[in-house]
């Protein structure tokens, strides 16, 4: 079974586009699926039209008001997905509500776990990956920060940290939830994703491999959900705590 798990907040021009997607894709691959959303205190039409489909795919939401940030929404949304899995088998697959994470690429993820990886990181910074589409600034915030979680962060192998797109090997997140429970997910921002990764990089014998992506910003209808300072806060707390703190901590233990 393929969970996918995807935080929406305000995303009423986008959601059914990508539900539609998802229901094409894995009607072309046969595969069994459930779609779990978490509207994160949307205060548009984004939950009505989640509720318009759920007779024609296997959708189920779930919401909280108000607005809490993806990090909460990632963290209720995987507690919900590894209580629906059941089988050793299953995959979590994390997406933008936006439209900006391109399906194609996600038979290739899918591929690398069941040859045995644990995750499999969709990619803009590995080679062949690309940004179109996404204003300059935010263009450069983001190459800046994945280049110091690189040079920082104890994790050689990868180049893109804080994408939301990703195929995780259920078994595994169960493994990381078993060690950090309710703490699965402490940041409540978009820096979240990157302290999950550094959280499941601890894991003895973890496999993450990186799948190139061109990440497509023309495909989003309305603005970036993404605050650039409250961002630019949170990744500089994720590198200091887990680039140095805990690296200090681990050097000295």
């Amino acid at each position: 079974m393929i969970y996918f798990i995807i935080p929406a907040y305000n995303e009423e021009n986008n959601i059914l586009s990508l539900c539609s997607h998802i229901a094409e894709h894995m009607e072309r691959v046969q595969k069994p699926y459930k779609v779990v959303i978490i509207n994160d205190g949307s205060t548009d039409g984004t939950l009505e039209k989640i509720i318009s489909i759920q007779n024609q795919m296997p959708v189920e939401v779930h919401s909280h008001y108000p607005n809490q940030g993806v990090g909460v929404a990632f963290q209720n949304g995987f507690k919900i997905a590894l209580e629906l899995s059941k089988s050793a088998e299953d995959i979590g697959v994390t997406l933008e509500a936006d439209n900006t994470s391109d399906l194609k690429i996600m038979d290739q993820m899918l591929k690398r776990i069941e040859e045995g990886h644990d995750v499999a990181l969709a990619s803009c910074y590995a080679k062949e990956g690309g940004v179109l589409g996404t204003k300059f600034h935010r263009k450069v915030l983001s190459k800046i920060a994945n280049f110091l979680f690189y040079l920082i962060l104890p994790i050689r192998n990868v180049r893109t940290y804080s994408s939301f797109y990703r195929a995780y090997r259920m078994s595994t997140l169960k493994k990381l939830k078993s060690i950090y429970g309710e703490c699965l997910i402490l940041e409540k921002g978009f820096e979240c994703m990157v302290e999950l990764l550094i959280k499941l990089a601890k894991l003895p014998g973890i496999k993450i491999v990186e799948v190139p992506m061109i990440l497509h910003g023309q495909n989003r209808i309305g603005k970036s959900k993404m605050p650039v300072l409250a961002t630019i806060k949170g990744f500089l707390k994720v590198i200091l705590v887990h680039g140095f703190i805990n690296r200090k901590l681990t050097a000295t233990s």
